[in-house]
């Protein structure tokens, strides 16, 4: 005697799971959407070192690359733990580096970029070339000035007294 099939019944939640689990198997690319890839890419960069007048570098310290003619930054980021910003310009001109530093310091380096990717000029303020003596220098005159105000001041006071 020959027996009918029997049908096996699953509750509604077993159904959808195994329908999910199968369209997962079937459906793996959506799972790369959340992927973050990348690729090594062989080319010259522009790299522009900081530092403070003797040995200390602006470590971490946030800045702004900004392409010719753009208010808007082409690239902002931190520096890295060399004293270094590294940007690939994508056309040529007049680019700008702003440093700041949290306690109000800061740099703006212009480098004229041409056609090839390279840095043809360069030119900063606040550098810490010739800046750094002339400051030293001027900080010896302010305290030359006020011992020598002291001296006169001490020989009229002593002068006033013995006339």
């Amino acid at each position: 005697m020959h027996r009918p099939a029997s049908r096996i019944h699953a509750p509604p939640s077993v159904i959808g799971a195994l329908v999910g689990v199968s369209l997962s198997v079937l459906l793996p690319a959506g799972a790369n959407a959340h992927a973050v890839l990348h690729e090594l890419v062989d080319g010259e960069a522009v790299i522009v070192r900081f530092s403070f007048p003797g040995p200390e570098q602006p470590v971490f310290e946030p800045y702004e690359v900004f392409a010719p003619g753009s208010e808007t930054p082409f690239q902002t980021g931190r520096v890295n733990a060399r004293g270094e910003v590294s940007f690939r310009p994508d056309r040529p001109g007049a680019w700008r580096v702003r440093l700041f530093t949290a306690d109000g310091h800061g740099a703006i380096v212009e480098l004229e970029v041409d056609a090839a990717g390279t840095v043809a000029v360069a030119q900063g303020g606040h550098g810490h070339g010739h800046d750094y003596w002339l400051r030293v220098l001027a900080a010896l005159g302010y305290l030359c000035g006020a011992f020598g105000l002291l001296v006169i001041w001490r020989r009229r006071r002593t002068h006033a007294g013995t006339a």
